[in-house]
Order: structure tokens, then sequence, then C-alpha cells
């Protein structure tokens, strides 16, 4: 049950990929239609954009709040900043307005601009998270404030959070590279710290096989990777996040599961396949000093602990199991 859950997910993200469509409930329609449609009072006053045609956006609709994020459309095809805002807050009953002409962030010393179609948006804390979408294999993750005020922006897209401060995102790739290696990150919204979470440093033991079973690869494709426009790096393979991030803020501790399965298709000869399930549980992700981890497959998992689902393995009681001895030396 647990690996074809797992596979299930991961096959749903590897077709989905980042290129979903934006939202298009309001496309074609006036700001005033959609509102209308949702049933708020509308202060024309308070909402500039009224009467103009939207396009590429998405709304939040919950007990609190509603939200819309949206561009005016200006007939060209063409997103044209600024990305506006409007939220009702219910208690109050008023509306608060904002646009966003520029949201910015850095990624490998590259400034990424993060405006795009808005796929989604979330909230929790005092924060609203705002999905867009850049590329299929791209996005940001803007992160603002409740009064619509720019706080950060995330080259990627967000997998968890511990506590509202924590955010846990998994960063984007260059869509059409021969190799996609996931990469999972923490920012803490309070100190502005980025701290790569995933792939863990050093390399443990099934990575450090993989990197091994790589590199025999291409001792004997060195024609091979030249035709494929590969890197041929050992260090650099296929990995994919299977599946959810689950989390516990008592221990500030995190799960997860990576599969080492190929991702690309090449002409010919194919690279090795990678173990499809690798668990890595990390505690004290707050603080980089005191932060551990362990890579298991889930055979290991089963010897430590006993027979449970993931999101189990972050409560205390197990991750005193998990970290209490030496992780043990079972070969991929």
């Amino acid at each position: 049950m647990r690996k074809n859950r797992c596979l299930s997910l991961l096959l749903v993200a590897l077709v989905a990929g980042r290129g979903v469509t934006a939202w298009a409930q309001g496309e074609g329609k006036t700001l005033r239609e959609v509102l209308v449609g949702q049933h708020l009072p509308l202060g024309a006053e308070r909402l500039p954009n009224l009467e103009k045609t939207i396009t590429s956006g998405a709304e939040l609709n919950d007990a609190a709040q509603f939200v819309i994020a949206y561009y005016v459309n200006n007939g060209s095809g063409l997103l044209k900043q600024p990305l506006y805002l409007d939220r009702y807050e219910r208690k109050t009953g008023k509306w608060q307005s904002a646009a966003l002409g520029d949201a910015k962030t850095e990624s490998r010393n590259m400034d990424v601009n993060c405006l795009g179609s808005v796929l989604n948006i979330t909230s929790f804390g005092a924060r609203l998270f705002l999905d867009t979408h850049l590329t299929p294999s791209a996005g940001c993750v803007l992160v603002l404030s409740q009064d619509l005020r720019f706080q950060a922006g995330l080259y990627g897209w967000l997998v968890g959070h511990l506590g509202d401060d924590r955010l846990i995102y998994q960063r984007s790739q260059v869509h059409f590279a021969p190799v996609h290696s996931t990469e999972i990150a923490l920012y803490d919204l309070s100190t502005k710290r980025d701290l790569t979470i995933f792939p863990p440093k050093p390399d443990p033991t099934i990575r450090k096989a993989r990197i091994g079973q790589m590199e025999e690869f291409y001792k004997t494709h060195e024609k091979w990777c030249m035709e494929n426009n590969d890197p041929c790096d050992p260090e650099e393979f296929d990995s994919s996040l299977a599946g959810e991030v689950v989390s516990d803020q008592r221990e500030h501790a995190l799960a997860f599961i990576i599969s080492y399965r190929q991702i690309q298709v090449f002409r010919g000869d194919q690279k090795p396949e990678g173990p499809e399930e690798v668990v890595y549980v990390y505690r004290h992700v707050d603080d980089e000093k005191k932060m551990e981890y362990r890579e298991m497959l889930w055979r290991e998992v089963d010897v430590r602990v006993g027979s449970v689902p993931l999101e189990k393995l972050v409560e205390p009681e197990i991750l005193e199991k998990i970290f209490g001895q030496d992780p043990p030396k079972t070969q991929p």
C-alpha cells in the first residue's frame, strides 16, 4: 500500500510537472462579474479594476477572507504587470487592494522575476502564499503579509512548513536540462536564511552507491555523453520527490521519500535505474549546527521502528529510535 501510494503520487507529479493551466474561472470576465458570482459585497471606491476584464489569476475563499490575484487583460495575449490583489476581510467587511509591479528573487546568482500566471493562493499564520507559473519546470512562491505587502519570493513551490516562519520548498529546475535533480530547501522568513536540506552533504551511503553506479556507466559511454549532450557528471543524477513532505514542530523534524528512478529518456542506451523509494528523516532543521538526518530504505525503517506510515516518522518517540543508534549498513 505504501509503495503504490507513493508511486501514484510520483506519476501524477511527473505527468503534471509545473505546466498546470492557469486559473480560468474568471477568464474573459470582469472583476465585478467574478465577485458577484462569489456573492461578495462590492465597494467601487475600494476596487479600481471592478469593470476591467481580468486574466491569469487565482482565488482563495475561506471562512476568514476572500482573496483574488489577477492581471488586467490588455488584449495582447501577454501578461502585463502589475499583478493586482484584492482582499475582503469577512470580520470587518472591508476590502484591501494592492498592485505588485516587482517581485524578484535570486537563485544561483541569477535574478528571477517571479511574476507569472497565478496558479494557487494559500494562507497560514498571518500570511498569504501565491504560487506562480513561469515555465513547465519553474515557478515562484510569493509571500505576502495579510495587508498584501510583498515579503519574499522563493524560486520553487511550497511542500511544507514548520510553524508560521519556516517554509519548506522545492527549488525550480531548468526545464530542458539533461538531468533533473531535486533540491529541497528551508527558508526562514524571520532571519532570511535559505538552507539546502536535500541533497544532504556529505553524501550518505545510498547516494554514494548511486554515484558509483553512474561512474561505472560513464566510463564506457563517452560517445553517448556527447550524442545526448549530457554532462555525465556522476554526482548529478535524476531524483524526484515522491509524495508529500511531513513535518512536526516539536523537534523541527521533516520526513520525505525520494525516488532515484530515471526521469529522462535518451537515444540508445539508458542510464541505470536507482532505488525508487529512499526515506529521508531530519530533525533540528531550525539549527544548522544541530541538524541531523538519516537516509534509509523502507526495510531499514521497518527494522528500526516497525511498519509505520511516513507521517509517524517525525514524532518524537519515533525520532529517538531512528537517531538513537548509528545508521545500519544495509546496501541499496
